[in-house]
């Protein structure tokens, strides 16, 4: 008698046991369908900023040279001011 009673929880928690994980399996598929449709968007996202991040690299890569003649304008110039005011 005690083997049924014992045999019948066993079969009960295997039952309950096979339940939480296919629930547990649903939410996973659930989870991986967003985790799929978040990649793509993603993606996506980096397929449309991709060409205007290039555009503005080559936009930084052609003012670079004119901003470093006016640094170098500034230097002087500010080298100049600095030196006439311990001259006078």
């Amino acid at each position: 008698m005690l083997w049924w009673i014992s045999g019948g929880i066993v079969v009960v928690a295997l039952i309950v046991l096979i339940g939480v994980a296919l629930s547990v399996m649903g939410r996973l598929r659930e989870f991986d369908n967003a985790a799929r449709a978040m990649q793509a968007r993603l993606a996506d996202g980096q397929r449309r900023v991709e060409p205007r991040l290039l555009a503005l690299q080559q936009t930084v890569e052609t003012m670079l040279p004119q901003l470093e003649a006016m640094q170098e304008k500034s230097l002087a110039m500010q080298a100049r001011r600095d030196g006439g005011t311990e001259n006078s």
